[in-house]
């Protein structure tokens, strides 16, 4: 019976690596990193604009905001690139 497992273990793994080394996995590897990616550089750029909240009435608020649009569309532009980079469809 142990004989057995750790036939079946070495198949299941065998098995997932032929998944991750295929062109398939490899594209929804791709695909997950850049959702991600995407998703935790989004939620640093919220936490920045609550962080510079304070600036809202200030002078500088228009360097803030210039700077919240800039890196938001850096972000959606990188994440485009990438995704047609892998040809991975956008999960929206």
């Amino acid at each position: 019976m142990e004989k057995e497992n750790r036939e079946g273990m070495f198949e299941a793994f065998g098995k997932l690596g032929e998944s991750f080394l295929s062109l398939d996995g490899a594209k929804k590897a791709a695909a997950w990193y850049i959702e991600t990616s995407e998703r935790f550089a989004t939620q640093a750029l919220e936490l920045q604009e609550k962080a510079t909240g304070w600036a809202k009435e200030t002078p500088l608020a228009p360097l803030f905001e210039a700077q919240h649009n800039f890196a938001r569309k850096l972000i959606e532009r990188s994440a485009t690139a990438a995704r047609n980079l892998w040809q991975v469809p956008a999960n929206n």
